[in-house]
């Protein structure tokens, strides 16, 4: 062979191996990197069914010591040499190797970085490659690579017949050597673990690694006595298209349960299996108490024929919106629908083993329901499937919530069920599939009334509990701010028509004051649009126009107003000094300038305030002290028959002022709705 002038990279070799990363528990990606090429090199010679791998494992040590030595596994690996008899590395595959990121190779899925790889984690790569040049002669090219560039660089004709590469991985640094694993059955399952699609499709060259001691181990052998025997295959025929699945238990593995989607005998994309079929958990045990995890492999035409240009994904006609599951096609599929089948396969292949844990589930969710959550009940008696469905080993918050969203589908469901029963034809509804039907709406009609009404129950509980709690001090011995408590009431800062029935509170005060006219919370009397010209600054924290029934005979003509006033829980400072401290004369005020400047409805159209007969009630909510005692007394106000509260009517106003504790308030509410609770079976 002659000497020639030593080529040079067309990028910064140095430059690249430094910017390139590579954590120091993937060291065994530069064996994987050489691995691939070979398996490439193999697959362009076309010589699959006879391709060979030889990996030999160099450790720390003299070579005639190791070779005598029955346990060499005690030696760190230091190098790999990996040699193949694949098609060598001809003009076209040099000139990619001297191209930094070259896109030779990716439809294969090379991303054209390994050799800086492996620059990255070994000191030095020697190349020994045959190959035929273009005009069929036999040659050879040989040289070492480092990161600064080529070396014994040497190229020429050669006398052989054989083709094929030999690299050695040289001397790997300190800071990887220590993450190699020692045992050659260990490197061999990682080896299988990474290359497992070749394996489980039988398109992977016969890949043997011998150690420094000569001990040989054939990787196929390995995945037949550990992979191979638990490999189970079905079909799937969606329209015209078959797809095949292949379901393995991979041992050993730090993953998880994937679906691998696969096109021309190679990995495309991946995806997460517990999203779909969250029963399996993080891992399974076998019988013997070991941990493995399931890989699915997926292969078809249809995806062979759908893969991008760069077999980085799929594009598939109808891509993978979710609307498109509903197509029928026989011709196009989206993934979303190849998806579906593959999980309904997946379910019926591990169908006994599913059963066991969503029974068990099933029976944990429904103790759940029946103990705490009686709003979710329906959902046992109609979807108990979409029960056991759910993930495992949820409580609390998040177990409601996704029981809210079964119910919501339920309530779905029967709504459209409701549609097609009430507006079918007259000549259907005398058919007897027509009184099935009828029968089934009214049924769940009348379960889904009571599941809103034990959910709307509940709701009040978890209400009271929560005004319970801050009504407490915290750890440090402080109290919540009138404000908080304010929001449990209803939102502060809104009005009645900006927020729902179910986001106010006020039936903690009175029943009552749930159907009112207009409500406007913590907003100054100049601010509030039914009052007519008011120019007090003021804030009233609740504001309320009823209609006349809400607190009088029907028959009465004129209309009643509320006005709530919160103080925080162990407030003190009152006095009767000031007006702004003295909650009495504070509504009073409040009263005078309502009844001073009257109020105008949604139309615009004023409200009569007759001074005569137009109430007003007052509700001021606070905690008792002797200041506040002693300011209640000297306004002659007269206490609650339950000495928890106070009670007076201003004649000149018409109005009814009563002062409520926070313990009174919360004790009534929890009296009030004990009936309720106890109907449900809630503490």
């Amino acid at each position: 062979m002659e000497q020639i002038t030593l080529p040079k990279f067309h990028t910064n070799a140095a430059g690249k191996v430094r910017n390139t990363k590579l954590p120091r528990s993937k060291s065994l990606w530069p064996l994987y990197e050489a691995i691939s090429n070979s398996i490439h090199a193999i697959e362009e010679k076309g010589n699959i069914a006879s391709g060979q791998i030889t990996i030999r494992i160099l450790r720390r040590g003299h070579s005639a010591t190791l070779q005598e030595m029955e346990n060499v596994e005690v030696a760190p690996v230091t190098s790999f040499e990996i040699a193949d008899n694949g098609i060598g590395l001809n003009e076209d595959n040099y000139q990619s190797f001297l191209t930094a990121d070259s896109e030779y190779k990716i439809e294969k899925g090379a991303r054209g970085i390994g050799r800086f790889v492996c620059l990255k984690a070994f000191s030095s790569m020697t190349y020994d490659s045959v190959f035929f040049d273009q005009d069929g002669v036999p040659c050879k090219r040989y040289f070492t690579l480092k990161p600064t560039g080529f070396y014994e660089y040497a190229l020429g004709p050669f006398d052989t017949l054989t083709t094929g590469t030999r690299v050695i991985l040289n001397n790997v640094h300190p800071e990887f050597e220590r993450y190699i694993p020692k045992e050659i059955k260990e490197i061999g399952e990682k080896i299988i673990e990474h290359f497992l699609v070749y394996f489980v499709l039988e398109r992977c060259p016969y890949i043997r690694l011998i150690d420094s001691n000569g001990k040989e181990l054939l990787l196929q052998d390995l995945y037949s006595d550990n992979i191979r025997k638990s490999l189970l295959e079905t079909t799937i025929v969606l329209g015209k298209h078959t797809f095949y699945l292949h379901l393995i238990k991979l041992f050993d593995s730090k993953g998880n349960h994937k679906l691998h989607y696969c096109a021309n005998e190679r990995e495309v994309s991946d995806e997460s299996l517990l999203k779909y079929l969250p029963d399996l958990g993080k891992s399974v045990r076998d019988a013997n108490g070991s941990e493995f995890t399931y890989q699915c492999y997926i292969t078809g035409d249809y995806l062979n024929a759908n893969v991008n240009s760069e077999r980085t994904g799929f594009s598939f006609p109808l891509g993978d919106a979710e609307e498109a599951e509903e197509v029928d096609s026989e011709e196009e599929l989206s993934l979303t629908q190849i998806r579906l089948a593959i999980i309904d396969a997946l379910e019926n292949i591990l169908q006994d083993y599913l059963y066991s844990l969503r029974e068990n589930k099933f029976l944990q969710y429904r103790e759940h329901i029946i103990a705490h959550a009686p709003q979710f009940k329906p959902l046992l008696k109609y979807k108990p499937d979409s029960i056991r469905k759910m993930p495992p080993n949820l409580s609390g918050g998040k177990l409601d919530i996704e029981l809210f969203k079964i119910q919501h589908d339920l309530e779905i469901e029967v709504k459209e069920l409701g549609i097609s029963v009430l507006e079918s034809s007259s000549d259907f509804r005398s058919s007897n599939e027509y009184l099935q039907l009828y029968e089934d709406y009214i049924e769940k009609f009348n379960d889904i009334g009571k599941s809103n009404l034990a959910r709307y129950i509940v709701h009040r509980k978890a209400v009271i509990a929560l005004l319970d709690k801050f009504l407490g001090s915290d750890d440090q011995g402080e109290f919540q701010m009138e404000e908080t408590i304010h929001n449990i009431f209803f939102p502060i800062r809104k009005e009645s028509d900006e927020i729902s029935y179910e986001q106010q509170n006020l039936w903690l005060i009175d029943e009552r004051l749930s159907y009112h006219y207009y409500l406007a919370s913590d907003k100054q009397l100049n601010q509030i649009p039914v009052l007519n010209g008011a120019e007090s600054k003021d804030r009233l924290d609740l504001l309320i126009f009823n209609s006349s029934f809400a607190f009088v005979n029907d028959e009465a003509p004129h209309n009643s107003i509320v006005i709530v006033e919160f103080k925080r829980p162990e407030r003190d400072d009152y006095s009767t000094a000031q007006e702004k401290k003295n909650p009495l004369d504070q509504v009073i005020a409040y009263i005078r300038t309502i009844r001073e400047h009257g109020a105008t409805d949604r139309r615009g159209k004023l409200i009569q305030v007759d001074k005569e007969r137009t109430p007003f009630y007052a509700y001021i909510i606070c905690d008792f002290n002797q200041r506040l005692t002693k300011v209640l007394e000297d306004r002659d106000y007269k206490r609650t028959p339950d000495n928890l509260g106070y009670f007076s009517f201003h004649e000149k106003y018409n109005a009814y002022v009563e002062v409520i504790s926070y313990q009174k308030l919360l004790k009534d509410a929890k009296s009030r709705n004990r009936v309720l609770f106890d109907k449900l079976g809630l503490p």
